[in-house]
């Protein structure tokens, strides 16, 4: 969590309550009411914000964009020393991704094209055995099929239960297990969309002092 003040200079080219609003979503400690926050506004105080680098630090790179291209004047302080001191956006912590965010993406990355390289065998069989395509044909159909989802897994499945004689239940499993840890990411992505849109709900309901 990096505490950053922000003193915002010029009121007069924007509505200070909707400033507030959108600031208030990033104060967690201090006085996050609406009237404390236009009040420091008002007289050029620096406001303490709260941004956790993991959470909410693409919210707030985005939110000072929109400010700038508002043309709302501020300034950031970073607190050094038990001091604030004006820093320039760039010379804060911007790493926006954790770690496991990376990794796990690039886990479900490499394991979607390895089961694909595995469907692709039986897919292989099912358009040459089934439908009697030559070995060419065969081949590429089978590996444009197998980086499909789902129909990739679709034909495996099929071509496993009925050229293999797999039992249905492992077919199943075998071929579309990886698909849960797909969802994973996906759910884990709407709800960050949901978090972006909905920030100052978001932190009022996490944070039961601002309710």
């Amino acid at each position: 969590m990096q505490k950053i003040g922000i003193k915002i200079i010029d009121l007069n080219k924007s509505t200070p309550r909707n400033i507030a609003k959108t600031l208030q979503s990033f104060i967690i400690e201090g006085d996050y009411s609406i009237p404390s926050i236009v009040y420091q506004m008002h007289n050029e105080n620096i406001i303490e914000l709260d941004v956790s680098k993991e959470e909410n630090m693409p919210e707030f790179i985005s939110t000072m964009g929109e400010f700038d291209e508002e043309e709302i004047e501020y300034q950031l302080y970073a607190f050094v020393e038990d001091k604030w001191e004006q820093r320039a956006l760039d010379s804060f912590d911007l790493d926006r991704t954790p770690e496991w965010q990376l990794m796990t993406i690039g886990l479900v990355v490499i394991g979607y094209f390895v089961m694909a390289f595995f469907e692709i065998f039986a897919i292989y069989d099912w358009y040459s055995m089934r439908y009697e395509l030559n070995g060419i044909l065969s081949a590429v159909g089978a590996v444009v099929t197998a980086i499909i989802p789902l129909v990739g897994s679709l034909f495996s499945y099929w071509s496993a239960t009925e050229l293999w004689q797999w039992s249905g239940s492992f077919a199943f499993i075998f071929y579309f297990w990886y698909y849960l840890p797909i969802l994973f990411l996906i759910l884990y992505f709407i709800f960050w969309i949901i978090k972006i849109f909905y920030a100052d709900r978001w932190y009022r309901f996490r944070y039961s002092e601002f309710n």
